[in-house]
């Protein structure tokens, strides 16, 4: 069921002109209502779906244009902190800043319920937050911004004069046999055992990032007994069984070179700057795959997040499906890779659902409805940014409702959004705004906020005018 960004814009199109359409979901025929569709931030629109068939589902999901350069991409843990778990809303709110707006999250990777350790790896603007090269997908995007899903394999490496050793991950829990980087954001010490050689080093002219080599400086010797403090400034080495030799032949002041290199499952290297885990790729080049089914939810009706782009690689769609409830039971993975398509994706990737799935938008809150009956706190999140100054002087007006239908006996009072220069919503009802129609439709009262319908069957256009900008939406009379 391959699609194109062409059609992608057709079927929108003809989503917005009409009622409903028809999609065929893993052979199964569903109708699908339109009940939303508005601007929320630069280049990005939020679509709300109301699909009938086989089950009953209700999708939410965005559109990005990833070639706006007011666009950035970024992947946040939760309190910055590796054992940490918060609310999508929560993370996009502490990291808001006057130059940074963190307008549009969803929930990421899946995640250890007890402590909060996200399950695969993750980069944050070319940090490395956590690195497990287990056998699982990522989604990542780099300079070019263009996004990127595949099983990645990072590779970090030190040497120390004649001296090389694999670093086994950053910020992971030792194992019986491993050299691991850990990081201020592990917490205040490694939490290692006592059989455990680590050193403390910091940067000489760079931290550890993605595509570098840079030189880091041993300031202490050698210790055994594990659990070294971590100092602020800087990481600890830290070797457990076979792979302590490296740490143990170092002393102080010595200079060790760290360089990190990504390569793709094609052997590919790459240095994206953004890189979240979530399991599995649901379409690729347009088809739906068939994975090997480790997670065995997959194959089960319960609410779903997922993230993929069209074949150009341009339009980033973030989209979730509720679930577990009467009015909207959920859906497996395959029939989430056929929404992902109809939505625009030529490639997408599942994440992290149930509970969790939540998309947030900055001055919408959360859009969908959490099977948990509130915000559940999660590992990590992927975010959109508008890089912006903060502006809050409304340079255009959009109805909240793309379309209306009404009762001809019904009277209406639209609630109407105002926009700063950016696409950025600044007012979720902009006051002093006078409606006009045409006479078939009705007349206008309270003071120019409310349509009374005249009882005309049919579609008209309700105008809204504020000062000199001017907004329109179709009314329906039934």
């Amino acid at each position: 069921m391959k699609r194109t960004a062409l059609y992608f814009i057709f079927a929108i199109a003809t989503l917005i002109a009409s009622a409903s359409t028809e999609w065929t979901l893993q052979g199964k025929p569903y109708t699908v209502d339109t009940l939303n569709h508005i601007n929320v931030g630069p280049s990005t629109t939020l679509t709300s779906l109301r699909l009938t068939g086989t089950q009953n589902l209700n999708v939410f999901y965005t559109t990005t244009d990833l070639t706006n350069p007011l666009i950035e991409m970024e992947v946040l843990k939760a309190k910055d902190i590796i054992y940490a778990r918060q609310e999508v809303s929560g993370m996009a709110l502490d990291h808001d800043s006057d130059s940074k707006q963190y307008f549009l999250g969803v929930n990421a990777d899946f995640f250890n319920m007890r402590r909060g350790n996200s399950i695969g790896s993750q980069i944050t603007d070319g940090e490395l937050v956590y690195v497990d090269n287990s056998e699982r997908t990522q989604w990542a995007i780099g300079d070019d911004r263009l996004p990127i899903m595949d099983c990645l394999h990072i590779s970090c490496t030190a040497i120390a004069g004649d001296k090389v050793a694999n670093i086994s991950g950053v910020n992971k829990v030792a194992t019986t046999n491993s050299l691991n980087i850990f990081t201020p954001r592990y917490g205040a010490s490694t939490d290692t055992t006592k059989n455990t050689y680590e050193v403390a080093i910091v940067p000489v002219d760079a931290p550890i990032s993605v595509g570098k080599k840079v030189k880091m400086k041993v300031t202490s010797a050698p210790a055994t007994g594990g659990n070294m403090a971590i100092p602020a400034n800087g990481y600890i080495l830290s070797g457990t069984g076979t792979d302590n030799s490296f740490v143990k032949s170092l002393s102080q002041g010595d200079i060790i070179e760290i360089t990190t290199t990504i390569s793709t499952s094609k052997g590919q290297n790459i240095a994206p700057t953004e890189v979240v885990s979530g399991y599995p790729v649901i379409l690729s080049n347009g088809k739906v795959t068939n994975p090997v089914d480790i997670l065995r939810h997959l194959n089960g009706l319960h609410p779903r997040t997922a993230v993929g782009n069209d074949k150009t690689g341009t339009k980033l769609v973030i989209l979730i499906v509720d679930g577990r409830s009467n009015d909207s039971e959920g859906c497996t993975s395959k029939v989430l890779a056929d929404i992902m398509s109809y939505a625009g994706c030529d490639d997408a990737m599942n994440l992290d659902g149930g509970g969790s799935s939540e998309l947030y938008v900055r001055s919408l809150g959360i859009c969908n409805v959490p099977s948990d009956g509130k915000e559940r706190t999660v590992a990590n999140g992927l975010f959109a940014i508008a890089k912006a100054p903060v502006d809050n002087e409304i340079a255009s007006i959009a109805f909240a409702e793309f379309r209306k239908t009404i009762d001809g006996k019904d009277t209406y009072t639209p609630v109407i959004y105002g926009y700063n220069k950016y696409g950025i919503i600044v007012d979720k009802d902009v006051k002093g705004v006078k409606l006009s129609c045409p006479r078939q439709l009705g007349k206008i009262a309270q003071k120019g906020t409310t349509l009374q319908p005249t009882g005309n069957k049919g579609t008209h256009t309700l105008t809204a005018r504020f000062g000199k900008l001017t907004a329109s939406m179709p009314i329906i009379v039934k």
